[in-house]
């Protein structure tokens, strides 16, 4: 199946990545409505069903990820497999706007300190988010910045969602509050999506930024261009990193980075496994995430556990 001129997919490739998502369709042949309520199960059943992976980086050939219409249904349909950011919420933006949302998408900063207590530091335009607009309201639909949120964050100052014990909050920042106005351009204001991680010792809620963003239009080769610096800067992270995320029905996060495998349960636990052998990572890539590797795809993996 091939993406039409028009540079959207079709209706029958809407139904095939409902399908592919195991979304709950009232009637095989009618497209849910685009109302809240299938906002929200569109993103719980994308979550629990396509992972977060860099797998393009290290398996193939081009060592970089097609961000085409046609290269994202590729590989998250024929080949089963998911992308990141830049991938799968265009997949998302094309699923919304298919069944009738009325969606736009912009970039964001990443803001994730790796340490709580780290500073935080802006990155570049290197994340990509949908925004859907309802008549009185407004909300983030994110399916590619790893363990996310299983569903929309409203864009309103303190909106808190928990879902399987797992919390994240919308905020709003000045970005360059403390520093002087550049060329006359005034301070700007960014939604700042925030996760819990728990409590400290005297019982203070801690939460750390993932990412911030304003409202403004961006458009494809704005994409294009963080693409291509995830793919191929030096200061990127995903250069090296050998990673898949992906949520479970019941609310549970597996994440297998580099030479370790996690867990993240419903309470916040988080248990970990070194993984010694290539043998050993495969192993969780089929039980965990269903992706077995291709004979071409083992011929270009570059990052193999000796």
């Amino acid at each position: 199946m091939t993406v039409t001129t028009e540079d959207h997919y079709t209706e029958t490739q809407i139904f095939a990545i409902l399908h592919r998502i195991n979304y709950p369709l009232e009637k095989p042949d009618i497209l849910p409505e685009p109302t809240l309520e299938t906002l929200r199960e569109l993103n719980y059943r994308c979550m629990t069903s396509i992972p977060f992976e860099t797998l393009s980086l290290r398996t193939t050939k081009a060592r970089t990820v097609d961000i085409s219409l046609e290269g994202i249904y590729d590989r998250v349909m024929n080949k089963h497999r998911g992308g990141w950011c830049f991938s799968l919420n265009k997949l998302a933006f094309e699923l919304l706007r298919g069944i009738g949302f009325r969606v736009q998408f912009t970039l964001a900063r990443v803001c994730k300190p790796k340490h709580y207590t780290d500073p935080i530091r802006y990155s570049g335009l290197t994340h990509r988010v949908t925004i859907v607009r309802f008549d009185d309201s407004k909300y983030v639909f994110d399916i590619g910045f790893g363990p996310t949120s299983f569903y929309p964050l409203k864009l309103e100052e303190g909106f808190q969602i928990e879902y399987f014990g797992h919390k994240r909050r919308m905020t709003k920042v000045v970005h360059n509050e403390h520093e002087p106005e550049i060329l006359g351009n005034p301070t700007v204001e960014l939604w700042r999506v925030e996760e819990y991680l728990g409590d400290d010792d005297e019982g203070n809620e801690k939460w750390t930024p993932s990412y911030s963003f304003d409202e403004r239009q961006y458009y494809e080769p704005d994409c294009d261009i963080g693409n291509f610096y995830c793919s191929s800067s030096p200061s990127s992270p995903f250069l090296t990193s050998f990673l898949v995320v992906q949520g479970t029905l019941d609310g549970v996060y597996k994440l297998l980075v580099n030479k370790e495998f996690k867990i993240r349960s419903t309470k916040g636990d988080v248990t970990k496994a070194i993984i010694e052998t290539e043998q050993q990572r495969q192993d969780i890539l089929k039980e965990h995430f269903g992706i077995v590797l291709t004979e071409e795809e083992w011929q270009h993996h570059d990052s193999k556990i000796e």
